[in-house]
């Protein structure tokens, strides 16, 4: 069995503060949260041993932010995974050889994915019920995976996470 965290990059600069889209790092805000994020995930008890992440600068920040504190981890840095779509998002996760995989991405895909999955899962937890009404930046859902499509039920929510403060 799989475990999957779904992760949306930190708080990052405004699209005219960089030259590009892809270029946008985080603010401080930004860095705080990320910070918090990864603290989150450890309390909760997930241990990821794997990380996918967007090849953009904002979710690359994120992650060194977030996973400083979880070792010995694998990291890929993912283009495809760049403002990707949910079923491309489910299956580089399925696809990736860790056991427990953390993937850090973006909106709006990254938040259909958690929307559909805490639907799938007929989990009505007041966590689980948040994470898919709305994901702000920095958040994270985790799920433990026991199926591969989907369309299927097969993953059962674990945890999710969420900054204190929301702009």
């Amino acid at each position: 069995m799989k475990t999957v965290i779904l992760f949306r990059h930190a708080k990052a600069v405004r699209e005219h503060e960089a030259p590009s889209d892809r270029q946008r790092g985080l603010t401080a805000r930004g860095h705080r949260d990320a910070a918090a994020a990864g603290a989150a995930i450890t309390a909760a008890g997930l241990k990821p041993d794997f990380a996918m992440i967007s090849d953009a600068r904002r979710t690359r920040e994120t992650a060194a932010d977030a996973l400083a504190a979880i070792a010995p981890l694998d990291a890929r840095v993912t283009p495809a995974l760049y403002l990707a779509a949910p079923e491309a998002i489910w299956a580089a996760a399925l696809e990736s050889p860790g056991e427990t995989v953390v993937v850090i991405g973006h909106n709006p895909g990254m938040h259909a994915l958690v929307a559909h999955l805490v639907e799938a899962s007929y989990e009505r937890a007041k966590a689980a019920r948040d994470a898919a009404e709305h994901m702000p930046t920095a958040a994270w859902a985790a799920f433990e995976v026991s199926g591969s499509y989907i369309a299927a039920p097969g993953a059962r929510f674990i945890a999710a996470w969420r900054p204190a403060r929301e702009d």
